[in-house]
């Protein structure tokens, strides 16, 4: 992706889907906002970020921790797979920001060996994809799980949250303006509940 796509990403959408026809927004307290992690930005790291590492290696498959943005990718720095890893320029430079979650102020910056498969790149899709990250109204931070994981009634385990021990089930219901998911902490609870979602990260 050149520069002029890699800016193009630098927004961030609120989404205000479910408004009724023919009446005005939802209130911003009302809906769930959309945001997208830009560590890379015009040539060098956005405000805040630090650099953790520098490595190289080779960005093998899109990313299926951010499956919505064509410019993240999964990718190997010696043993350790890296995902979501987003695609930008430093110095002239291709390079890649490895990041744990869009609450860490701390990336790896992988060096491609090679030039990312560009026809196996991700479809920019915010409406359909699973956000990488979850805000929640219960306070929850959580992010997807991209490894084996296991079902509760039917749906998929699909993200873990920090702390340990809660976990969101199935994909969020995306119905109204303000998403909802079940979260369950099934150490504490005999039953998952609902919860809103505030924020949801690419």
């Amino acid at each position: 992706m050149g520069r002029a796509g890699m800016a193009a990403l630098g927004l961030v959408i609120t989404a205000v889907a479910g408004a009724a026809m023919g009446q005005g927004p939802p209130s911003p307290a009302a809906i769930t906002e959309l945001r997208l992690f830009l560590p890379l930005f015009f040539g060098g790291m956005s405000a805040g970020v630090s650099v953790a590492e520098r490595v190289s290696g080779e960005c093998f498959a899109s990313s299926i921790a951010s499956a919505g943005r064509p410019d993240a990718w999964r990718c190997t720095a010696g043993n350790r797979i890296l995902d979501p890893c987003f695609e930008g320029f430093e110095g002239g430079q291709l390079r890649l920001a490895c990041a744990r979650s869009p609450w860490s102020a701390e990336v790896t910056v992988l060096t491609p060996t090679a030039e990312p498969k560009r026809a196996e790149a991700n479809t920019l899709s915010l409406a359909s994809a699973l956000p990488w990250a979850l805000e929640l109204s219960d306070g929850s931070r959580c992010t997807l799980l991209t490894g084996a994981t296991s079902a509760a009634a039917g749906l998929r385990v699909n993200y873990g949250c920090e702390g340990g021990g809660r976990y969101v089930i199935g994909e969020p219901d995306r119905s109204a303006a303000r998403w909802r998911v079940f979260s369950w902490s099934p150490a504490r609870e005999i039953a998952a509940r609902q919860v809103e979602v505030l924020v949801a990260w690419w």
